[in-house]
């Protein structure tokens, strides 16, 4: 059924007030995902997880640039409702009179009369008494904080004297000429800052529930909207242009979830990764050597490696580690196939295709933590809702259409 043309300018005006808001908090959160989601170099050595960081890297390019924009047309839009909003000030002579009257010349620009049948160029005053448009979902944007324990503070808790026991391992066969580090040849394949992957996850998470509350806002508003702007112009505004991009921005919000999730399935597989292999270290020293106390801890491996027979003892010392090196290299496995998963995720989101939105579920859903997040996963593969968004501001139209029925 068609549309007959109706505006209220205050309406129109507080509606574009509210979608400047929203442009702006758009900016915001594309700048706390550059601000706080590029993977640091010197945080990312371990061999385990220094592949990741050209892909984060280009994680943290990539969704910098969709949100950016996603703001900037958001932010251009506000500013087009503002012009309509007084195009429609003097609704029965359907003219440009009024918004042209309140339109200054471009500086340094020659002045310029086109008359009322065409819209003139320049900056346009705000519309005097807009309606006022509140947003319904609040924005966070404070950077996460995550546990700072490391490996050190993990082989604290897993046997307190390991680290001392392989100090003095490491002295002794020093002194018998062939230096072993226990902890360094069973943790070297397997260490990798795992609270760091874990907080960039929640980067993500963070500003994807924040531009997915902006998409909240802004659907909110053209719902409100409708009731007093109909026609042309308004169909265009609120089946084209606003409904795609309140898609589009609703879509960051599963993204941003599924992203952390697997993140955090990374993070957790590699810290349990460690805590198995210094759990394997220390029940297999505790065999090796009677440890009764910190204090007799190189008193006792002094005995085990008696002056004569040390390089013997050494070797069978440096083959039981090397036995549990080898089954480090099966935890190792375990962590390269959540992070080959991971890594399949990002490729997606960086080139999305159907193929690859179809095996999503199959991949990824074993390795998600929570169910809440397996629904997100199926948002996540309707990549149409971020692809076929605007790119470009909304345009009422010209000559007559602005005042045109639907």
């Amino acid at each position: 059924m068609a549309e007959t043309f109706k505006a209220v300018p205050a309406e129109i005006a507080g509606l574009s007030n509210l979608v400047k808001d929203i442009g702006d908090d758009g900016g915001k959160i594309a700048t706390f995902v550059s601000t706080n989601a590029p993977p640091q170099g010197a945080l990312f050595t371990g061999v385990i997880i220094s592949d990741l960081l050209t892909p984060l890297q280009g994680l943290c390019n990539m969704t910098h640039g969709r949100m950016n924009d996603i703001s900037v047309h958001t932010a251009s839009t506000s500013i087009e409702l503002n012009k309509a909003a007084w195009m429609y000030h003097d609704q029965d002579m359907r003219t440009y009179q009024a918004l042209n009257n309140h339109t200054q010349d471009v500086p340094s620009a020659a002045s310029t009369d086109v008359g009322t049948t065409v819209e003139k160029q320049g900056q346009t005053e705000a519309y005097g008494a807009p309606a006022a448009y509140s947003k319904p979902e609040s924005i966070s944007l404070d950077p996460p904080t995550v546990n700072q324990e490391d490996t050190a503070a993990l082989i604290g808790q897993v046997s307190p004297v390991l680290h001392d026991i392989n100090e003095s391992i490491k002295s002794v066969t020093r002194t018998a000429g062939n230096e072993i580090d226990p902890l360094v040849l069973v943790l070297k394949p397997i260490e990798g800052n795992w609270n760091e992957v874990r907080r960039i996850g929640e980067v993500y998470k963070i500003a994807g529930n924040a531009m997915e509350a902006s998409g909240k806002n802004l659907e909110n508003g053209v719902s409100r909207v409708g009731q007093h702007w109909d026609g042309k112009a308004a169909i265009s505004f609120e089946q084209g242009w606003a409904k795609t991009q309140v898609e589009a921005m609703k879509w960051e919000g599963p993204v941003g979830r599924v992203t952390s999730d697997l993140f955090s399935s990374l993070a957790d597989e590699i810290r349990e990764g460690v805590r198995r292999a210094i759990t394997a270290l220390k029940e297999m020293i505790e065999d090796y050597i009677d440890v009764k106390s910190v204090k007799g801890i190189f008193k006792n491996v002094i005995k085990k490696v008696p002056g004569i027979g040390w390089a013997v003892e050494v070797v069978d010392l440096g083959h039981k580690i090397y036995t549990i090196v080898s089954t480090v290299k099966k935890i190792v496995d375990k962590i390269e196939e959540t992070k080959n998963k991971l890594k399949e995720y990002l490729a997606f989101l960086s080139n999305p295709t159907q193929v690859a939105a179809d095996k999503l579920n199959d991949t990824l859903q074993p390795t998600l933590r929570r169910v809440a997040v397996g629904q997100d996963l199926a948002q996540v593969a309707q990549y149409n809702k971020t692809t076929d968004r605007p790119r470009e501001s909304y345009e009422v139209g010209a000559g007559t259409n602005p005042w045109d029925n639907g």
